[in-house]
């Protein structure tokens, strides 16, 4: 990234800050946002990692925001499948093209998109067995894609849990298991330092979109919000799969 033309690196910063922006006011959605864009000016083994490293800097900062709703039960049963998920899908990425991988990531968003529009009811009484196979699909595609999220995100969605505990909870999986995705990747030689400082020029506009999310985030209406993120998680990856 570093030999990068600068205005590369100027759209990598306007497409952090418009995901950190829903990042923060939803709980969850930057790297479903971030990624499926990236891949269209960068290899999917650099934007992955990318991804990863950015969104571990603007997670770090909002669980302090959000740490008194965090369910930390919750947080571990879903990593505790994300673990093992994450070694197969770092071994996934490591062997599969950047083409393969751009499919990946666009019907993975697309997928997203339809979940979370029909937002599954009636939840399970027993919440652990499905949470830890949430994790490990979590995990998988964490590995593999960088986005974490659907899988979880389905879950909570279908346990029908408070929105603040939802946000909150999602806020700090997705912080650990960011955190250790970056591990495994490095395990297959796919982070170094190298990337890892040239994942330093899409801070600002992850800085940006965070102080904005923040202070929009309580005048927001989420109902409407819900519309605009969905709308942009299918556009993204509509124009992921027409990149390849």
């Amino acid at each position: 990234m570093l030999n990068v033309d600068w205005t590369v690196i100027l759209f990598a910063n306007i497409v952090t800050g418009a995901a950190a922006l829903i990042g923060s006011l939803t709980g969850f959605g930057y790297a479903l946002l971030a990624t499926p864009l990236l891949v269209l000016v960068l290899p999917a083994r650099t934007v992955v990692p990318l991804v990863l490293a950015s969104s571990v800097v603007l997670l770090c900062m909002l669980v302090y925001e959000a740490r008194a709703d965090m369910d930390v039960r919750r947080i571990g049963r879903w990593a505790l499948g994300a673990v093992p998920g994450m070694l197969i899908g770092g071994y996934v990425l490591s062997v599969v093209s950047d083409g393969h991988m751009r499919s990946v990531i666009g019907g993975i968003t697309l997928a997203a998109a339809v979940v979370l529009w029909l937002r599954p009811s009636h939840p399970w009484r027993r919440e652990w067995p499905g949470a830890l196979v949430a994790g490990a699909l979590s995990g998988v595609l964490a590995g593999a894609s960088g986005m974490s999220g659907p899988p979880v995100i389905l879950f909570g969605l279908k346990q029908q849990w408070p929105h603040r505990v939802l946000r909150a909870t999602l806020i700090g999986y997705f912080a650990l298991v960011h955190m250790l995705a970056l591990f495994v990747l490095g395990g297959v030689g796919m982070v170094d330092a190298t990337l890892l400082e040239s994942g330093s020029l899409v801070l600002p506009g992850v800085i940006a979109g965070l102080v904005f999310g923040l202070k929009w985030r309580n005048r927001v209406d989420q109902a409407l919000f819900r519309y605009i993120a969905l709308g942009l998680l299918g556009a993204t990856g509509i124009l992921a799969l027409v990149g390849v």
